[in-house]
């Protein structure tokens, strides 16, 4: 008689098997249930946009609630258009109606492009956790490509020009700026040299742009799209930017010279998805729209979120734990190198038992580096500022845009974030007595 195990497993598509659930989706499910224990977490491991969903898309989406037809596969006409705009006006792409295609999330868009590509992704080191894995499920060839703590973890087009004229076939090169899990953002001059590299190899760019008008250098993040148009397909959506992961509604721009791909794309669509939900891609339009108000709206979290990342940046480098310097989103990585012996006299001989330490004995929830393609003895972790009430901190700012984001606004109206960065300095402080013992 087969075992159970092997008989299960006989079942499972290889390409599945191991498969781990999404860190991020894991580590909020994890602190969920501490916290319904009763314990106090201090909750760096997940990156959700803490602020409220503008009230015009609630109201939107409201108003179209009972909206219940198929859309079109490839989305609203009406939404694919203002989100063209959107682009053009705001991140100087070069897009059209005919070139937005609309899905259910950015992540499921990139999944379904990468089911549809032949060749081999280049991942930087210092990349978002979904990317990997969806190559893996797909049964794609991946390398990795070295980044450096010198750059922000910023992808070098000397290290892509030395992995390209090394190798032959397709590549395609996944670029997220601003960056998760770095929070870095690559200038025009940075993605004019990578441009360079990419026409010179033919190289297939798909840019995460997600993030976009979260930079903290207004009005949006620079695309490589302007440098490299021609075979730079861009991804985004509701989530980051409007406050509306569960909303769940990604587009990607495809430029003219991949558009013998849209029928691709309108095939696995009908298959797979069928069509975005229609009262969310109604409310999408008021989003993409972009008036004043939301506007406003985004660059308040903006100037919030840029405080934050000061205020964090300065208080963990004074305790010399090193971080990336945070030009966008919300996220940093930050680095124990300096107390690697402290860390290994106490066994904690990577960043999976470090970050698992850290929850048990201080209630601080980190993601470990390893999640995004660092090395398991590297002691360097993701952490998302956003434990936070956004709705009460974005009140206080917009009812006096005049006070000071400095420690007092901080301890008051993001608390967590607040006692969690001095927990982590609680964290060294113990590592250096221990030492000393």
């Amino acid at each position: 008689m087969r075992q159970p195990l092997l008989y299960k497993m006989s079942f499972l598509n290889s390409n599945t098997q191991g498969l781990k659930p999404s860190a991020t989706l894991q580590i909020n499910q994890k602190v969920k249930g501490l916290r319904d224990q009763g314990r106090d977490i201090y909750h760096f491991g997940f990156g959700q946009s803490p602020f409220p969903v503008p009230e015009t898309i609630v109201e939107t989406l409201k108003v179209h609630a009972t909206y219940n037809a198929y859309l079109p596969t490839l989305g609203l006409p009406e939404l694919r258009k203002k989100i063209a705009s959107f682009l053009q006006q705001y991140q100087q792409v070069n897009a059209s109606k005919e070139s937005i295609l609309i899905g259910p999330g950015s992540k499921e868009l990139l999944y379904q492009t990468i089911l549809m590509i032949n060749g081999t992704y280049l991942i930087p080191k210092g990349s978002w956790v979904s990317y990997l894995p969806q190559v893996k499920l797909n049964n794609k060839e991946f390398a990795l490509l070295e980044t450096h703590w010198a750059h922000n973890y910023k992808l070098q087009p000397q290290a892509l020009e030395d992995y390209c004229q090394n190798t032959n076939g397709t590549k395609i090169l996944i670029l997220n700026s601003p960056n998760n899990p770095t929070g870095a953002v690559y200038n025009p001059d940075e993605l004019k040299a990578l441009a360079e590299v990419c026409r010179n190899y033919q190289v297939l760019v798909l840019s995460d742009e997600i993030y976009s008008q979260l930079s903290f250098q207004a009005p949006h993040a620079p695309s490589i799209s302007k440098f490299y148009p021609e075979k730079t397909i861009v991804f985004g959506g509701l989530s980051k930017v409007f406050a509306s992961g569960g909303y769940r509604l990604g587009y990607l721009h495809l430029p003219h010279e991949l558009n013998f791909l849209k029928d691709t794309y309108s095939s696995l669509f009908s298959e797979t998805f069928s069509a975005v939900s229609t009262p969310i891609q109604y409310a999408a339009i008021t989003a993409f729209e972009y008036k004043k108000e939301l506007r406003e709206s985004v660059e308040a979290a903006r100037v919030i979120l840029e405080a934050l990342a000061n205020y964090v940046y300065r208080s963990l480098t004074k305790a010399q734990i090193a971080c990336t310097r945070t030009e966008g989103g919300f996220y940093m990585l930050i680095d124990f190198k300096h107390y690697k012996k402290q860390l290994k006299s106490l066994k904690l001989n990577d960043s999976v038992s470090v970050a698992n330490y850290l929850l048990n004995q201080f209630n601080v929830a980190l993601l470990p580096g390893i999640d995004f393609y660092f090395s398991r003895d590297e002691f360097i972790f993701r952490l998302a500022f956003v434990d936070f009430d956004g709705k009460k901190v974005l009140s206080a700012y917009q009812k006096n845009k005049n006070i000071l984001l400095d420690l007092k606004f901080i301890k008051t109206f993001a608390p967590n974030v607040f006692k969690g960065v001095q927990k982590i300095i609680e964290f060294t402080i113990a590592l250096d007595q221990n030492s000393h013992n």
